[in-house]
């Protein structure tokens, strides 16, 4: 009888064994799977995660549908389950770091084993939204058939035109470089807009729209918008990061915005020299951006209505989200040019970015007069009248630099970098007046 029972112990632990040899290859085949979607492209890529994406969360294998369980090792990047199944990868697109994490799925069964894969990933550091280079570099990263989760804005030069103009359906398809990713180009599918009929190769536009990899072609898909002619900035990225700040949180660095007043809670003060406004970015209205004991030049004569721009650091307070004491209005169409350079400010030494920038300002000095030798000159310009934020222009060229004088506005472009503690614009930098 002993023996007989032992005998049945036996065939038991077997089978069990079995079972378990067979769920542990059923993870494995699930943990490859999930290895084959969201691997890197090379060993050596790191991929790009500016912005929330989605990923699966749950893989079947023979009929059986295991859950993923998604973590990261940092508090910038967190997980999110929807209803559909789903699983959102919610990054911090206001972060002022570049800040390399790990991205691990686990996958278990009923019997409690389990098998895990980690990716590695990288959230770019972006203070004000991401630039044109850094979207180009995401959109390159979609897999084939993936589209972004939200839009985006590009400004780039036609350089070709697959489909020329359609009056029936009011759209064109044309493909765009952008500066400084001139072999990464993006096509515009279907582009609808005023003055999509008049494109032509050459011209310099701003595009919003969904990027997709359609077959491996990266793309705005259907339904883009040609937002105008030249560079037309959104100040989106900046309102969508300033209301994830949470209460008593605010950003590392200043920023700027252009709005319009809806309300002042309160007046003018002659004893202090401010006043408070609230105003609407870009015509959003439930997100209205308190300017709180602004100062500057015609602060004093502010009314409902008026379309200001205000320089300052934005935070949550008690769930209000303003611009905090010590806020600047600035001249209007000044902000972008703002923004870029308190972005350069963020610069450590020796760093430089990526892609080519432009900022337009006023000539406050003069370190090196112009060379006949050369052709050039050094000037330091100031945007938006703010001192603190002077960027120098080194080794300036451009028709009319010997004629350069204090006093002069000046749009410059070149690449921004940080020498030695000064924010400057790199030799080869040119100019127009």
């Amino acid at each position: 009888m002993k023996k007989f029972v032992a005998l049945i112990a036996v065939l038991v632990l077997s089978l069990s064994c079995v079972a378990l040899a067979e769920g542990n290859a059923d993870l494995t085949s699930a943990k490859a799977y999930i290895y084959q979607m969201y691997k890197n492209p090379t060993r050596t890529d790191i991929k790009s995660t500016p912005a929330d994406f989605d990923v699966i969360g749950t893989v079947p294998v023979d009929g059986v549908n295991y859950k993923v369980e998604w973590t990261t090792d940092t508090e910038a990047v967190k997980v999110v389950a929807k209803e559909d199944g789903t699983v959102t990868i919610d990054v911090d697109e206001a972060s002022t770091s570049e800040i390399i994490y790990n991205l691990t799925a686990t996958v278990k069964d009923d019997a409690g084993n389990a098998e895990s894969v980690s990716f590695q990933r990288k959230l770019p550091a972006s203070l004000s939204g991401m630039s044109y280079a850094q979207i180009v570099d995401y959109a390159y990263t979609l897999v084939d058939g993936e589209k972004t989760v939200k839009t985006y804005r590009l400004f780039g030069t036609i350089v070709g035109i697959p489909t020329a103009y359609s009056e029936q359906y009011g759209n064109i398809t044309v493909d765009i470089q952008i500066a400084g990713k001139e072999d990464m180009p993006i096509q515009c599918y279907r582009l609808k807009g005023e003055g999509a009929a008049d494109l032509k190769v050459g011209d310099q536009i701003t595009v919003e729209g969904y990027i997709k990899n359609y077959k491996g072609l990266i793309e705005f898909d259907a339904g883009c918008e040609l937002i105008g002619y030249g560079e037309i900035i959104s100040q989106k990225p900046v309102l969508e990061a300033a209301y994830k700040l949470l209460d008593g949180e605010k950003m590392s660095t200043a920023t700027a915005l252009k709005g319009t007043i809806v309300k002042i809670p309160t007046p003018w003060s002659e004893e202090y020299g401010n006043i408070t406004v609230d105003m609407v970015v870009d015509g959003v209205e439930d997100m209205p951006i308190e300017c709180y004991r602004l100062t500057g030049e015609g602060a004093a004569d502010l009314k409902e209505g008026d379309e200001i721009a205000v320089v300052g650091t934005i935070k949550n307070y008690k769930g209000l989200i303003e611009f905090d004491k010590g806020c600047k209005l600035i001249p209007v169409g000044t902000e972008n040019d703002v923004r870029t350079a308190i972005n350069a400010y963020t610069l450590t030494d020796g760093e430089a970015k990526a892609a080519p920038s432009t900022i337009t300002g006023t000539i406050v000095a003069i370190p090196t007069a112009y060379s006949e030798e050369y052709g050039n000159i050094t000037v330091d310009i100031v945007p938006g009248g703010l001192e603190e934020y002077k960027v120098q222009c080194y080794r300036l060229t451009g028709e009319g630099a010997a004629e350069l004088q204090v006093g002069d506005t000046i749009t410059v472009t070149g690449t921004l970098k940080n020498y030695k503690g000064t924010i400057e614009f790199d030799k080869g930098c040119t100019f127009v007046k």
